[in-house]
């Protein structure tokens, strides 16, 4: 139902520390994702939030995909999305941000690159993605470009959920 809902995020690896707690508000009608982002603690490069994010689960068509794309990397800047050898699908998408493209549906190679002018910056990371027509996906840009030198071990990944088919 609609109206605001308290919520309550804890730690993964400790049960009894809570890492967000306040209010979220949903509308009637409409479809939410909401995503833990951010890192927990005083060194912090983006504050942890609960991101909540209105879907758009309305029917893309028989050959066609709905991509979304959310940047949740705490340690890259923004970033370009490009297919491998094809279009620009999302530009210059700064942490936290996200936005819908639609597509055709079939196999792609999806590329993250620092954001340029020219949407030709070095591959910072590369992913196949599989998108059906008719479906709606969230794909989660997370974890670290440079573990190494961050709070937790956590490579950075491109997570793809279906959403609605």
């Amino acid at each position: 139902p609609a109206g605001e809902r308290q919520v309550e995020i804890r730690a993964a690896d400790d049960s009894e520390a809570t890492v967000f707690e306040g209010p979220v508000t949903v509308e009637a009608d409409a479809d939410y994702t909401v995503a833990a982002v951010g890192e927990v603690g005083d060194a912090a490069d983006q504050p942890f939030e609960p991101l909540v994010l209105e879907d758009d689960n309305t029917d893309p068509g028989g050959d066609t995909a709905r991509l979304r794309v959310v940047h949740a990397s705490p340690d890259a800047g923004p970033v370009d999305v490009t297919v491998n050898a094809g279009p620009v699908l999302f530009d210059g998408v700064a942490f936290d941000g996200s936005g819908y493209t639609e597509g055709e549906a079939n196999d792609y190679t999806v590329q993250v690159r620092p954001d340029t002018d020219g949407n030709d910056g070095e591959v910072a990371a590369d992913f196949d993605v599989s998108l059906n027509g008719g479906t709606v996906y969230t794909a989660f840009a997370a974890g670290y470009l440079t573990p190494d030198d961050e709070p937790v071990d956590e490579s950075f990944d491109l997570i793809v959920a279906q959403d609605a088919a």
